[in-house]
């Protein structure tokens, strides 16, 4: 019996293959599964979650005691890029408050981690229940990223660690702005409390293309170790403002918290501006919500977003580069990248950097690393296996590809006009 200890027996083999059957000819695993916990179980209470399986995983090893699985063998689904394998099928028994409970994981032929709860007592099962979807909030790291529903994204935590606000190449007043935005933010509580202000901040960056807005989200997170950063690229459900409504859910649940949203622009439109204004200001509390939004076009954000403080109270421009940020920027890439280990003693780094800059003009940082990876590339085609004064001059050559490149796709009819054969320039 389920309240005194779980009887290992056959039947769960039989409901797990059963379902996958069912799974495989009309996509009915999950129901197929449930009838058969119904039927053999009929006394007990059922309940079903959606959370994730790798946290409740984590929940049920670590959390509850007792931790076994009750059917033979594992099978495991590992989708594109996931660092971490995930089960098709499962079925775990755990003791919780000195009852046994089983979860089972049912096969879904599209995405989904609806786990089944099995219990003798209903409100065992409902206290399990609200425990393991608490602790399944969390990341499996510190980032969630939302991509048609949340996912822990530990490759996002290990490439924001490789950041700091060192590699940020800003004018000063920009840098020393944004930093005292976030710092001061999370620093402050009381400061808010005292003056009895919500404690909640937006904080918009607005500029071209590559200009290293991306960058500062990753210093800004990188600079926050502690807090949860939850990643927001677009949206592609239909039902938009339910996922918008999911979205800040987990936020408040993680709060407090960092919130980004990426190229918001195009993120809010018409059909969903509406549920978005009211999720960032509305009656819902925001404590500890700092949201970092950015736009490559601030002419199609929203004015109603742009322009009251309450939704994002600092707008900082990160433009192109001045001629000091594009010196400083080279001399990075230089001494920090992979090309430094090839670069010839003899070559001055500190000249060629000069050059760079001073011919750069209208440049963003990715075309900035551009002239530096196809000059490098270009030599190691040659065979040379050090960077010397031939890179240098394969750089200051790959200035002009580019700036004939940018000339081209400023005006996009010149690229429709190309002759066959003619090379678009700047890219390899």
């Amino acid at each position: 019996m389920l309240g005194d200890g779980t009887n290992i027996d056959d039947w769960r083999e039989g409901a797990v293959e059963g379902a996958l059957r069912a799974e495989a000819f009309y996509g009915g695993g999950f129901d197929a599964l449930l009838c058969e916990i119904r039927r053999n179980h009929p006394e007990c209470a059922v309940l079903v979650v959606d959370v994730d399986v790798l946290q409740a995983l984590r929940f049920l090893k670590g959390k509850a005691s007792g931790f076994r699985s009750l059917i033979s063998g594992s099978t495991e689904r590992r989708e594109d890029g996931e660092r971490y394998p995930r089960p098709y099928v499962g079925w775990w028994a755990v003791e919780w408050k000195g009852r046994t409970v089983e979860v089972a994981l049912p096969p879904r032929r599209y995405y989904s981690d609806d786990l089944i709860c099995i219990s003798g007592g209903r409100a065992l099962l409902e206290g399990f229940v609200e425990a393991l979807s608490s602790f399944s909030e969390r990341p499996l790291g510190r980032c969630l990223r939302y991509t048609e529903g949340w996912e822990s994204a530990p490759e996002l935590d290990a490439e924001i660690g490789r950041v700091t606000w060192e590699d940020v190449v800003l004018p000063p007043e920009t840098l020393e702005g944004i930093r005292d935005s976030v710092e001061g933010f999370f620093a402050g509580r009381d400061a808010f409390a005292s003056l009895s202000f919500a404690w909640r901040r937006g904080i918009l960056l607005v500029g071209p293309p590559g200009t290293g807005k991306t960058m500062v989200c990753k210093a800004v997170a990188a600079g926050m170790p502690d807090l949860p950063l939850l990643y927001v690229r677009d949206l592609r459900e239909r039902r938009e403002k339910e996922a918008i409504e999911s979205i800040f859910e987990r936020a408040r649940a993680l709060a407090p918290c960092l919130l980004v949203f990426e190229d918001i622009d195009g993120f809010v439109n018409q059909h969903n501006r509406s549920v978005f204004l009211n999720e960032v200001d509305g009656f819902r509390s925001n404590e500890g919500l700092l949201i970092i939004a950015s736009s490559n076009h601030p002419g199609r954000i929203d004015e109603a977003l742009l322009k009251r403080p309450s939704r994002f109270d600092r707008v900082f421009h990160i433009g192109l580069p001045a001629p000091a940020e594009r010196r400083e920027y080279c001399r990075r890439l230089l001494s920090r990248t992979s090309l430094a280990g090839r670069l010839s003693p003899s070559l001055d780094c500190e000249a060629l950097a000069g050059q760079v800059a001073g011919k750069t003009d209208g440049f963003t940082p990715a075309y900035l690393k551009e002239v530096f990876v196809s000059a490098a590339l270009c030599r190691a085609q040659a065979g040379a296996a050090i960077l010397d004064e031939e890179f240098a001059d394969a750089a200051l050559s790959q200035v002009d590809e580019l700036r004939a490149h940018l000339r081209r796709v400023k005006d996009p009819d010149s690229l429709a006009e190309m002759r066959s054969g003619e090379a678009v320039p700047g890219f390899r």
